[in-house]
């Protein structure tokens, strides 16, 4: 029994397109990420931590 090449079956694969669920996912994620890293960034300007 021989096993698929994966190289193989990754080349011959069909692309396909992400579903508008997918890109709206993609979208919130990214935009929720930057928004908590600006609140983070805001907060260590006007609350410095003290070593």
């Amino acid at each position: 029994m021989s096993q698929p090449d994966l190289r193989n079956e990754l080349a011959t694969a069909e692309v396909e397109p992400l579903l508008p669920i997918e890109k709206k996912l993609i979208g919130w994620s990214l935009g929720l990420g930057i928004v908590l890293l600006v609140i983070l960034i805001g907060l260590n300007h006007f609350v410095p931590i003290k070593i």
